[in-house]
């Protein structure tokens, strides 16, 4: 009996296998030759003003917080799952370098219910425990009080695509004004070697 379950077993896999045509793989399959990993990617622009400011584009890894780095941009819009809630990390990459000047952001948006947008400060939590914000060098801002005129729109589009637009970022010294802007960002699928 278990040779003739073993051997079922093993023809399913065998004709599985040679279903697939010369260009189709198995899922989960390599290339032959050893093939290419796939991994989505991130082209981030800032535009800040206020307190500082800052122009320019950087890169980072579509990376979802408690999730490995992501091979498609649209698992990367879908977000997901940190203590039983949805959660999306924006376009996050320490240490990013923009005009000469370190950017680091950092912020989730908890609960995440899939692409779409998400208005005012509430939703937008820190990333591993963080106030969420943005520091540029030494320098953190974190996400204002709405009472005190601060406002946050933050879209995510189905592509993995995005935006955030925010007025009074708060600087976390009193020497600091606080900032305005707004941060996009586009997904793309490369190869990675």
């Amino acid at each position: 009996m278990r040779r003739t379950v073993w051997t079922a077993a093993m023809v399913g896999v065998l004709l599985s296998a040679a279903a697939c045509g010369p260009d189709e793989q198995a899922p989960g399959a390599t290339p032959e030759g050893g093939g290419h990993d796939k991994r989505a990617y991130l082209t981030v622009t800032y535009d800040l003003s206020g307190g500082t400011t800052l122009k320019g584009t950087t890169e980072a890894t579509a990376y979802v917080e408690g999730e490995f780095s992501l091979d498609s941009c649209t698992d990367y819009a879908k977000g997901g799952t940190k203590d039983g809630a949805g959660i999306f990390t924006l376009p996050y990459r320490e240490k990013s370098q923009i005009e000469g000047k370190t950017v680091h952001l950092q912020a989730n948006v908890a609960p995440y219910t899939g692409p779409g947008t998400y208005q005012g400060n509430k939703p937008l939590v820190g990333v591993m425990g963080s106030e969420p914000g943005l520091f540029i060098d030494s320098e953190g801002y974190t996400v204002g009080f709405e009472k005190e005129g601060a406002t946050s729109t933050l879209t995510v589009n189905p592509d993995g695509s995005g935006s955030w637009k925010f007025t009074r970022m708060l600087p976390n010294s009193y020497a600091l004004k606080p900032i305005n802007g707004t941060i996009t960002w586009t997904c793309a699928v490369r190869d990675i070697d």
